[in-house]
């Protein structure tokens, strides 16, 4: 009798698969080529599965994959590499859409679509870390998810001192959270016992939290002393306006500077630069783009801020803005230019010189 499985042969031919990722389930849609092949599910979710499915009834076919990035990471694209198939990760909002699609949307549709796209040459993948960059970079966002909470617990106590009409002395009326401050929090008469209970309760999770911060930023100091990391480190803090933890930032979310031929990719990338609206003849420019790296253009406009008072070129170049074109678009335009010299710096391995106004 004779194997059919030995007579399929695929030599020359892609098969292009779109994945779209839940946690329980991928849904699969394959491309020959231009021509839609079929849709199905892989439920538990395997790349070995997957795997096994393409090489049995597509043998010696070249495969190429794609999934939208999000919660699952890297994982997958790195499982497929070491099969040697080929395998990005894409923005979501990059792959290609119809109104008809927008308004039918379901799994099979979305798998679809992103095997269509990647047929046709039109996904490019983001940018995927080395695995010790990618943990390097939670650690450091971590930080920032303790400062969040920490200010959500502080603003819970705030908000019990209002609704209970317990008034915060003037000496303690700016934003500072003195030792002072927490002091008189654990003294001040609450009326109700429960209302006492419950505000040393918030006071107990706010220093947890405070510790649990402190103990993080002791972490990721030590982790920028890595070869890798440590001379980079050194440079932007040469810059205005950024310090260990914004360099800290800087290095683990950017990666591979040299990623960026040109600093308008990395300003897109970080989201410094407007929107456009041109068409025919007219030419018009927008507000700051939406699409952003929110983490990196949040901080450098508050290094920015700094750097204004610091940096006498920087300082120059927003007066001469803010009178042009007000503050907020001025301190955006310095975001741009300080985020110009940590690129420079970065590149070529020089500390930045400070009055330069170019």
């Amino acid at each position: 009798m004779t194997n059919l499985a030995e007579k399929l042969d695929f030599s020359g031919h892609t098969i292009s698969c779109g994945i779209d990722v839940h946690l329980k389930s991928w849904t699969v849609s394959l491309y020959l080529g231009k021509q839609y092949l079929k849709s199905f599910v892989e439920s538990p979710p395997s790349v070995d599965g997957l795997w096994n499915f393409l090489s049995t009834n597509y043998p010696k076919a070249r495969y190429e994959c794609a999934y939208e990035s999000g919660f699952c990471g890297f994982w997958i694209q790195r499982a497929f590499a070491v099969r040697s198939i080929s395998c990005i990760a894409v923005n979501a909002a990059d792959v290609p859409r119809t109104d008809k699609g927008t308004k039918n949307k379901n799994d099979r549709n979305d798998s679809r679509r992103i095997a269509e796209a990647l047929q046709a040459g039109q996904l490019a993948g983001v940018y995927v870390p080395d695995p010790e960059l990618e943990a390097d970079r939670q650690l450091v966002r971590l930080n920032e998810r303790y400062s969040n909470d920490l200010t959500r617990s502080k603003n819970r106590i705030k908000g019990l001192l209002r609704l209970m009409g317990i008034e915060i002395p003037q000496r303690f009326g700016k934003a500072n959270w003195s030792g002072a401050f927490v002091k008189w929090l654990k003294e001040v008469s609450c009326g109700e016992p429960s209302i006492r209970i419950v505000l040393d309760r918030q006071l107990s999770i706010m220093e947890a939290i405070r510790i649990q911060k402190l103990d993080t930023l002791r972490e990721i100091r030590k982790l920028m002393g890595k070869a890798r990391y440590r001379t980079i480190l050194g440079l932007l803090c040469s810059i205005p306006g950024i310090g260990p933890i914004t360099a800290a930032v800087l290095i683990v979310e950017i990666g591979d500077i040299s990623r960026f031929k040109k600093f308008d990719r990395l300003n897109s990338f970080v989201g410094l630069c407007p929107m456009e609206h041109s068409t025919g003849e007219n030419d018009r420019k927008g507000s700051i783009t939406t699409r952003q790296h929110r983490r990196l253009r949040y901080m450098l406009v508050e290094a920015a801020w700094v750097a204004v008072r610091t940096d006498p070129a920087l300082t120059l170049c927003y007066s001469r803005w803010a009178a042009r074109v007000g503050s907020r678009r001025a301190i955006i335009k310095v975001g741009r230019k300080l985020l110009s010299r940590v690129r420079h710096v970065w590149n070529n391995r020089t500390p930045y010189v400070s009055g330069l106004v170019k």
